[in-house]
């Protein structure tokens, strides 16, 4: 028992309702992952020994071959770093993969193997126990696919682990004697894991593979493309709808920005992107959310009952996905080329420490080494050193300034040493002090006597000034309410008297010979066949526009009665066709009664020369027992007359 690991441990914190903007029904859901330390300054290194392509590319525009193709690798290391360490450097790779203690190794030295092997635990121990497939679908690369599956025999619980690509990492018989090891380990129904290349190149059980219904998949890796004719028949294949997708994302790495930036990657400025991403993003990279922090310290055992209980509960639903409860990936910034000089500019710290290393650490820089101690966590775990730079210097010597007093530090030349870092230390100490001092005189100004005095009363004017304009502009509202209401009364007045002298000019005309006096006949028919007309004009208006109206009506009424005849032409031939069908049907249906009923009676025939050749065979069977019997008995009573004669002694001569 290590009591110094108890005592110094810290509290777990309790996991608090995460605040979700927007809930994922999608059933494609993204798990952020963390990056160790060992990930973090390998990518930097990564960065450091392309700065002079990045800065070319970014600053000056410079998109030759050459620099694409370099940018390119980078790319590619940081994406196989954001994965597993192990990936990148080849010499480190370990040679066997089945030893007990490699699944812990592999979980110690990656974010994205430490959150697999726990979301693999948490799938496996889940309470609705049915078989479960569950498909990992990763870059086609037998690295990749070793230190998986090395890392998947480390996992709890009663699993089947089936790769399609190359080699087992273990041999059957062994895994076969390891699971019979571990018999508190398989109790509940198996859940098979199916190890998937991304591009869809299978190299055997293709027809295995045909028959498997999967519960799950998950997207291991950036180079899986979710949208390809392979991944989506997986997803779908013996089901009706389809299963969900969980992609493993290291945060804030080439893998987010890549999902982030997955639309625009025909776009010319995508490798930018990319690139500037990289760089400006180097000292986020890994960095979980904090409110995510007690989930991943407890194994993400949080999501058994709050996600994947809804996801096994019943095998027939169709596409009701449940709900995802961490927050989605935060977004990506864009970053311009002074962004991106200004973080090559600046240093990047990590405080990494190999898992595996039992080299012993001085304290003291000047003496040698004297020995070894079991680990760095067990003698320093509350310190955090450079392991990359054993001798510890001060902070004086790593900035490049020595500005001390002693004999060491008295040659003029080291005091003009500068880095860039001290400059931007300066810049920002200049910039907190002019902060500091404009909020010094912003509060003394405020806390003036006059100022103090004038508070009460400023404030007391500036309501005062409020409510007159509230008033200001109730009164301007509602006379323009008022003018709306005359403007409304004058035109209803005006329409009445509109209507009085179309009354009164209808009158005027109706009595214009009465009124005139038109003592002339032929004036007097004129007048009268000339109002006649005006009256037969409005009325030919108005049935002509009736007409027009019933021709409409008549024209969509003969519409509708042509599409019906066509509809009862098609209804009778449809019937026809049906009829025949089913002659036809009824036609195959007695051809099959007879043919049974003629196999019947051939079975009958057979079975009845069976039963008789059964027949006489077991009489010859009697027969030849009898026969046998007889012979037995015979040889029985004539055994005495058989036995051999004693032979006698060989005369001498």
């Amino acid at each position: 028992m290590n009591l110094l690991k108890i005592l110094d441990g810290t509290p777990e914190p309790s996991i608090i309702d995460l605040d979700l903007g927007e809930i994922n029904y999608s059933g494609d859901y993204e798990l952020p992952t963390p990056m160790y330390e060992f990930q973090k300054e390998l990518t930097d290194q990564i960065v450091s020994l392309h700065y002079p392509d990045i800065l070319k590319y970014c600053e000056a525009n410079d998109t030759r071959d050459l620099i694409v193709k370099s940018l390119e690798i980078c790319i590619e290391n940081c994406m196989l770093v954001c994965t597993h360490p192990y990936l990148l450097i080849n010499h480190y790779m370990p040679k066997n993969l089945s030893m007990k203690e490699m699944p812990n190794k592999l979980a110690e030295t990656s974010g994205k193997f430490n959150v697999l092997r726990d979301l693999m635990n948490v799938i496996i121990s889940n309470t609705k126990q049915r078989p479960k497939h569950i498909g990992i679908v990763m870059n086609n690369n037998g690295k990749f696919f070793d230190l998986v599956e090395a890392l998947l025999l480390g996992c709890n619980g009663n699993k089947i682990v089936k790769r399609y690509v190359g080699n087992n990492v273990q041999r059957e018989s062994k895994k076969a004697s390891r699971n019979s090891g571990t018999p508190m380990d398989m109790s509940g129904s198996p859940t098979t894991i199916h190890l998937l290349p991304g591009d869809g190149k299978i190299q055997r059980d293709q027809d295995r593979l045909g028959l498997v219904k999967f519960d799950a998949l998950i997207v291991f890796d950036g180079y899986v493309d979710t949208d390809s004719e392979f991944f989506q028949q997986i997803r779908t294949q013996n089901r009706r709808g389809e299963c969900i997708i969980v992609r493993l994302v290291p945060m804030k790495t080439i893998e987010h920005c890549k999902l982030y930036y997955k639309n625009n990657a025909g776009d010319d400025d995508y490798i930018y992107k990319l690139i500037s991403s990289i760089v400006c993003l180097r000292d986020h990279i890994g960095t979980l959310q904090p409110d995510v922090f007690p989930i991943y310290n407890q194994k993400l055992t949080y999501l058994s009952h709050k996600f994947f209980d809804d996801v096994f509960k019943s095998s027939a639903r169709i596409a009701d996905f449940p709900a995802w409860p961490l927050p989605a990936l935060p977004r990506i910034p864009k970053f311009n080329a002074i962004d991106v000089e200004r973080s090559l500019l600046t240093e990047v710290h990590f405080h990494y420490t190999p898992y595996d290393s039992t080299e012993f650490i001085n304290e003291d820089p000047e003496k040698p080494r004297t020995g070894s101690r079991p680990s760095f966590y067990e003698t320093r775990r509350l310190e955090s050193a450079y392991i990359t730079n054993p001798l510890k210097n001060s902070f004086t010597q790593l900035s490049g300034i020595y500005a001390g007093t002693g004999e060491e530090h008295a040659s003029a030349t080291n005091t003009s040493i500068l880095t860039h870092k001290l400059i931007l230390q300066m810049n920002e100490a200049f910039l907190s002090l002019d902060r500091a001092e404009e909020e010094v005189q912003s509060y003394e100004k405020y806390n003036e006597e006059e100022n103090q005095e004038r508070k009460i009363g400023r404030r007391e004017r500036e309501m005062r000034i409020t409510v007159s304009k509230i008033f200001n502009d109730v009164d301007h509202a509602q006379s323009r309410i008022n003018s709306a209401s005359k403007w409304t009364i004058k035109k209803a007045e005006q329409a009445e008297s509109v209507k009085d002298e179309i009354r009164v000019a209808d009158e005027k005309i109706s009595n214009f010979i009465t009124d005139n006096k038109i003592d002339n006949e032929q004036t007097r028919q004129y007048i009268q066949n000339q109002l006649e007309i005006w009256d037969l004009q409005t009325k030919v208006k108005t049935l002509i526009a009736k007409i027009q109206s019933k021709n409409e009506e008549k024209n969509f009424i003969s519409n509708e009665y042509q599409q019906c005849l066509e509809s009862i032409k098609n209804s009778e031939t449809e019937i026809e066709n049906q009829k025949t069908k089913i002659q036809d049907s009824k036609r195959k249906y007695s051809e099959l009664l007879e043919a049974e009923e003629h196999e019947m009676e051939n079975f009958h025939a057979k079975k009845k020369d069976l039963i008789n050749q059964i027949k006489e065979e077991r009489l010859q069977n009697e027969s030849l027992k009898f026969k046998l019997n007889n012979a037995f008995k015979f040889l029985k009573d004539t055994s005495h007359l058989k036995k051999r004669k004693g032979r006698g002694s060989t005369p001498i001569k």
